[in-house]
């Protein structure tokens, strides 16, 4: 049971992260925007599940490290992975 709380945790607070980048005017991922502020919502929603998992599992200043930790991770890997998209689809 621990382990499927572990997984959701963190894949609800990749998705929220995720969901955060993709509601930034800036974000170079997606050509089609979607509605930044319906994604802003879903982002945040996902992101408070996953450290009200995390706090019911470990103690609060573990449960809040590993939360920013998660969250910085995705933050630092999305630009670059939507800077190789936008690269990719450019016609050559």
């Amino acid at each position: 049971m621990n382990e499927w709380m572990v997984l959701l945790a963190a894949l609800s607070g990749v998705a929220g992260a995720w969901l955060l980048y993709l509601a930034s005017p800036q974000q170079s991922w997606s050509v089609r925007r979607s509605s930044p502020r319906a994604l802003a919502w879903l982002g945040s929603g996902c992101l408070l599940l996953s450290l009200a998992l995390l706090l019911s599992m470990m103690g609060a200043m573990a449960a809040v490290a590993s939360w920013m930790v998660l969250a910085m991770l995705v933050w630092t890997v999305a630009p670059f992975v939507g800077a190789w998209r936008a690269r990719q689809r450019r016609p050559s």
